[in-house]
């Protein structure tokens, strides 16, 4: 577990939400942005291949990116300046064409949800044969009700 605001919350289990997974998220959605642009005729031919070929969290610094999106409330503007910086030139115009920055947070929540859905249904899975377990162990047991975990 790592700190953070939401990391010891969220960052249990098997799934990823750490802002390593955001940012390849992110980038997921930039790649399909210019890949879709690409086959629709609206990008140059390998733009997309390209794009997707540059779009890996590790050769980004998402600290920085984080840093640099405060002045815009999130980190996307500067993630595609970075991005567009990291391909060919002829691909730079298929980077973020059509879209918002709120296109690319919402379908990036979207991705980190379905990346975690499976560890998450195993981890309550497990939560609640572990809590029937207990109520079967303890059902006649006389205990106070109690609060905060």
């Amino acid at each position: 577990m790592t700190d953070g605001l939401f990391s010891p919350l969220f960052d249990r289990g098997a799934g990823d939400t750490s802002d390593a997974a955001w940012l390849q998220a992110m980038l997921d959605a930039e790649a399909a942005l210019a890949r879709a642009l690409e086959q629709s005729g609206r990008a140059p031919a390998g733009a997309g291949a390209a794009v997707t070929a540059a779009a890996r969290a590790d050769r980004f610094d998402a600290a920085g990116l984080g840093r640099q999106g405060a002045a815009a409330g999130n980190p996307v503007p500067a993630l595609v300046r970075a991005l567009t910086a990291a391909v060919p030139e002829f691909a730079a115009p298929a980077v973020h064409q059509g879209a918002t920055s709120q296109d690319i947070l919402d379908t990036a929540a979207m991705l980190v949800a379905r990346r975690v859905l499976g560890p998450a249904a195993a981890d309550l899975a497990a939560a609640a044969d572990a809590a029937a377990g207990l109520a079967a162990a303890h059902a006649g047991t006389v205990m106070a009700g109690r609060t905060l975990l």
